[in-house]
């Protein structure tokens, strides 16, 4: 049986606009299409900018705009952007989301069901992301390796993102998963349901810091009189780095903290702050620290707790508790250092050329206080289930029929 089969006879095919087109076809015109569409939405804010801009006399450089909005979207892919100033490598994760949503979207509309159709959809989104980069780049020194960035950070997103609209077009069941041990699967589980809960408690955490930070951010745009059209555009490059600042909140609720620039530190433990670019979100950062802040790692212990709590019937022997526990553990480092190494990078030059968290003290945490919990909620298990059963041991010792006094025993 095909390792990769559909779901059910009655898996739902796309209305796709394709038509007729042969698998391949769909392939290419999926690929194209994602990286277009994308690549305008970066496009059309830069352009709208560059339009309001006030005329100092000269002609409008249209194609430099062009190419600054196609080196921002290729920011979104990993690839840093050298400029006069310094060199910007800090993802804008929310640009790196909405590129993953529109390959979704594109393949779950166009790609027809052919596997041959998914390889080349992904290829053709990563061969035009090749070609922007050398165009952005053409007047660079050394392109060569921007280029080779590009391709490879589109294909680490082309890959799962036209995987997953197939996935949401056609269905899918994946009978290689049923060989996978269930004490692995229950590991993976943990880890997965471990983190998704870390980021919902960094969002939290984010949101009530930049409630506090409020007046503060208010204060920044008015200072900066960008203009409507303008503090449209910051906005939207704004909300672009919202999900990097989460990543540091996860970093944040650890204990662990990130920095924004040498020299300084934002944890619950200490806060020290240095001059900072006028920048609206940044009013968002925590400034509160020490006093019942210093506890707030506690609460990843909890998200264990709660994550094996779920898990109690999975789990029956201490042997199985092992394994879960060493899969989760690993694959939770694994997985928070990626996106800790994703937030992290240049801002700009001199001393902030280094921001974000420390990958693996911030992901070693993470791990290491979920796993935490789980260890204790696992301990207490195997408590009860050793006091059980001495106290079944004891009760049928009880029920046996003991010898009458002067009696013997063979």
């Amino acid at each position: 049986m095909d390792a990769m089969t559909a779901s059910s006879p009655g898996s739902r095919a796309p209305r796709s606009l394709a038509g007729d087109l042969p698998g391949w076809a769909s392939g290419l015109v999926t690929g194209a299409l994602a990286a277009a569409v994308s690549l305008l939405v970066v496009i059309a804010p830069t352009l709208a900018s560059l339009a309001t801009a006030p005329v100092d006399g000269t002609d409008t450089d249209w194609g430099a705009g062009i190419a600054v909005a196609m080196r921002i979207w290729l920011l979104g892919m990993g690839v840093p952007a050298a400029t006069s100033l310094g060199t910007y490598s800090l993802v804008p994760l929310g640009l790196t989301l909405l590129i993953l949503g529109i390959l979704v979207a594109t393949a779950q509309r166009f790609l027809l069901r052919s596997w041959d159709a998914v390889g080349l959809a992904v290829a053709a989104f990563a061969t035009l992301a090749g070609f922007v980069a050398s165009f952005a780049w053409r007047d660079a020194d050394d392109a060569s390796d921007l280029v080779v960035r590009a391709v490879v950070g589109a294909l680490l997103l082309g890959v799962p993102g036209v995987f997953a609209g197939r996935v949401r077009a056609y269905g899918l069941r994946i009978d290689v998963v049923d060989l996978i041990p269930p004490t692995v699967r229950a590991g993976i589980r943990a880890s997965l349901s471990s983190l998704s809960l870390v980021v919902v408690l960094a969002a939290a955490a984010g949101a009530v810091s930049a409630f506090k930070g409020a007046g503060t951010m208010a204060a920044t745009v008015t200072s900066l009189d960008a203009g409507a059209v303008g503090s449209g555009v910051l906005a939207l490059a704004q909300l672009a780095y919202v999900p990097t600042l989460v990543v540091w909140m996860m970093a944040w609720v650890a204990g662990v903290g990130f920095s924004v620039g040498a020299g300084t530190v934002y944890s619950p433990g200490t806060v020290e702050s240095g001059a900072l670019p006028e920048l609206p979100l940044l009013g968002a950062l925590p400034q509160g620290s020490g006093g019942l802040l210093v506890w707030t790692p506690l609460a990843l212990v909890a998200v264990g707790i709660a994550v094996r709590l779920v898990l109690r019937r999975r789990i029956v022997t201490w042997r199985e508790e092992l394994v879960v526990m060493g899969v989760s553990g690993v694959v939770t480092l694994l997985v928070a250092a990626a996106t800790m190494r994703l937030a992290t990078g240049a801002a700009g030059p001199g001393r902030l050329a280094e921001v974000g968290p420390s990958v693996w003290a911030a992901a070693a945490a993470i791990a290491g206080l979920t796993l935490a919990g789980h260890a204790l909620v696992g301990g207490v298990f195997a408590g009860l289930a050793a006091w059980k059963g001495r106290g079944a041991g004891a009760d049928e010792t009880a029920d046996e029929p003991q010898p009458a006094v002067g009696s013997s025993t063979p």
